[in-house]
């Protein structure tokens, strides 16, 4: 592994190159985190997926984005225009360490929409994995609100089950952040397609069906798979560490063309 700041000066980003095992492939593979509320619970999963990239000898490339983790940013300076230009900036940055043309994006929750944004915007895309995609930006921030009050009601004396104004589970969540992930909607945003998509998920929902048709109707040869896994938010509560290996396992077969 090789861990770098690049970009901008004035806002330098946290990154982590795997270099491949064995034989190299002619193409890269970028993770893009969910949103902070999240992110510390899916930094181990994201480790493993890296790992298991590498040695079927993909360059994979993990970051933060701006405002989050190891890169530079106040907490509050986040926001989803400024991620989605990351994920581009962060697609340059492995074709430049790895001399590529080709780049795919593997993102989780937000970072599944966010993803799809970046490729709708004009990042050219080789493959789009969406783990746990986030495709209603409004159900997404009702189930971090239930996920909060479940926590503190479970974790905290009643009379201390207060929050900064803000705050969501634990990170800043700006009005306008808030809005900007309001707005997200994927049936809408997954207009530009690329080549291949992969939609894999630990549960069935019926919103992942409909994005999977969305996909199909703008000729994108596309797969949805349902892998039985460790859930994010296990009776309500927030994981402490999103322990998964059957979902990596998958999107590593999945993108090297193999079966599982």
């Amino acid at each position: 592994m090789i861990a770098k700041f690049f970009g901008e000066s004035a806002r330098q980003l946290y990154g982590v190159y795997h270099r491949p095992e064995g034989r190299a492939r002619d193409v890269g593979v970028v993770l893009c985190n969910p949103a902070p509320q999240e992110y510390r619970h899916a930094h181990w999963a994201y480790r493993k997926l890296a790992g298991m990239l590498a040695a079927e000898g993909f360059h994979a490339f993990r970051f933060d984005y701006f405002a989050t983790g190891d890169s530079a940013g106040d907490s509050e300076a986040g926001t989803l225009d400024q991620w989605t230009a990351d994920i581009g900036s962060a697609a340059n940055e492995l074709r430049d360490i790895a001399s590529l043309s080709r780049v795919s994006l593997v993102g989780i929750r937000i970072g599944a929409a966010l993803a799809t944004r970046a490729s709708a915007n004009g990042l050219a895309v080789e493959d789009l994995v969406l783990w746990e995609p986030v495709v209603s930006g409004k159900a997404y921030l009702t189930e971090l609100e239930t996920a909060q009050s479940t926590y503190l009601s479970r974790v905290r004396p009643p009379e201390d089950n207060t929050r900064t104004p803000g705050e969501l589970l634990g990170y800043p969540m700006p009005p306008a952040v808030r809005e900007s992930v309001g707005d997200i909607d994927l049936l809408r945003d997954a207009s530009v397609a690329p080549r291949r998509v992969l939609i894999v998920t630990g549960e069935e929902r019926i919103a992942y069906q409909q994005l999977m048709e969305r996909y199909r109707e703008l000729g994108v040869a596309g797969s949805r798979q349902v892998v039985p896994e460790f859930m994010l938010y296990p009776g309500g509560i927030p994981a402490f560490i999103w322990v998964a290996h059957a979902i990596p396992a998958t999107i590593t077969a999945w993108l090297a063309r193999k079966t599982v």
